[in-house]
């Protein structure tokens, strides 16, 4: 079984989700990649299997003339052994949190799947998927559909939303323009999705400060890793 640690870094009110590598690491083989915490160039990921296994993948990859930058995985390295990856982590974690935020303001209970990751989807119906991209091409916000992230036609029509890149204020008028477009296309018709509004409900009592909360120190200057946006674990390597 081939496990794919996908999006184990970003999770924010909802608990981390254990791997299934640490249940039977003889049948699991666990992926994981630094393409979305630190930078898709870096080209680095990582297995952890048997070791029968790894000098079998080994070996597959010197065949390939397949290799990453040793300077770069030796700074990579370094980044681990230090614990700065885990600081940069709890960082990104809190600021992508905000920005969530800012998409569950704009865009409430239609938004689903903002639990974890780095994207949203926004169900539209099939007839307003179109419009409301052309609308919001007009005012420069480029967003996609469900199509192109699908094999064949889309179960479920809508947009596909990522806040990887965009912050602050250009994110917000985004999610002004995308408003606007949505309720001039969709209006009520272009309602929640399944599970959206409970998690919108939950996104928004995260969103909000805790009092008394205490956290730990993020690597900016006064900015704590509040409760409910919890460490991710990862079985030992």
């Amino acid at each position: 079984m081939i496990e794919d640690d996908y999006d184990a870094e970003f999770r924010y009110d909802v608990a981390p989700l254990p791997a299934l590598y640490g249940l039977d690491p003889e049948r699991v083989v666990l992926l994981g990649t630094l393409s979305k915490t630190l930078d898709p160039d870096l080209g680095i990921g990582w297995v952890v299997a048997e070791p029968d296994l790894l000098h079998r993948l080994a070996r597959v990859r010197a065949e390939l003339s397949d290799r990453t930058s040793g300077p770069v995985q030796a700074a990579t390295a370094l980044l681990l052994e230090r614990g700065d990856l885990d600081r940069h982590l709890r960082r990104m974690r809190l600021e992508y949190a905000r920005r969530r935020a800012v998409l569950v303001e704009h865009l409430g209970p239609r938004i689903g799947g903002d639990t974890a990751g780095l994207h949203v989807l926004l169900p539209l119906p099939e007839e307003a998927v179109a419009p409301v991209i052309a609308a919001a091409a007009e005012e420069g916000v480029l967003v996609e559909d469900t199509s192109s992230t699908c094999h064949g036609d889309p179960s479920v029509h809508g947009l596909v939303i990522g806040y990887g890149t965009a912050g602050g204020t250009e994110l917000r008028r985004a999610c002004e323009v995308l408003a606007r477009a949505v309720e001039r296309h969709a209006g009520e018709r272009g309602g929640p999705g399944p599970e959206s509004d409970r998690s919108s409900r939950r996104s928004r009592d995260a969103a909000r400060p805790r009092p008394g909360t205490r956290g730990r120190r993020s690597g900016r200057e006064g900015e704590r890793d509040p409760e409910g946006l919890p460490r991710p674990t990862r079985p030992r390597r």
